[in-house]
């Protein structure tokens, strides 16, 4: 049970991303054009805790982020056996290095904090979650204090 708890909490990072407050000047990122696939989810409490690889549905394609050319992005979740495409429109905006998601009404902000031409990485604080666990499932509650000053770091591929 604590497992699906992580498994959740870690994949919603890709659709529901925050960052504490960071003092140094990141340069602005530019994400270009494209579409980046996550590849593994990290929980982080003063040190790594967990590292899973991101759970794509098995013999689906893999799900992945596309950024357009007006920094905004479409995800596309394949889920169920049938393969289902979810489109998340305007689930990504950027500006700099700070990202902006709405989805499912949740509004979260976060940080990307490393980015090359093919990989890019994403922290978020686990407090954002918190709203989305007691909605979603409530019977979890009970364990979001031991997650508490937790982060996430998403990892993607360039396709």
């Amino acid at each position: 049970m604590k497992k699906f708890l992580f498994l959740f909490i870690l994949s919603a990072g890709l659709l529901f991303t925050s960052c504490g407050s960071d003092d140094k000047k990141d340069p602005p990122v530019n994400t270009t054009q494209g579409k980046w696939e996550p590849t593994t989810i990290q929980l982080v409490k003063v040190v790594p805790l967990y590292t899973l690889d991101y759970p794509h549905t098995q013999s689906c394609p893999k799900d992945y982020l596309e950024f357009k050319a007006n920094n905004n992005a479409v995800f596309f979740r394949h889920e169920t056996a049938n393969c289902t495409i979810t489109e998340y429109e305007n689930a990504f905006q950027q500006n700099g290095n700070k990202v902006s998601l709405n989805v499912l009404g949740y509004q979260i902000n976060g940080t990307i904090t490393a980015q090359t031409d093919t990989a890019m990485e994403i922290q978020s604080d686990i407090s954002a979650y918190i709203p989305l666990i007691k909605a979603q499932f409530p019977e979890y509650e009970q364990y979001l204090s031991v997650l508490e000053g937790g982060t996430v770091k998403l990892s993607f591929i360039k396709k």
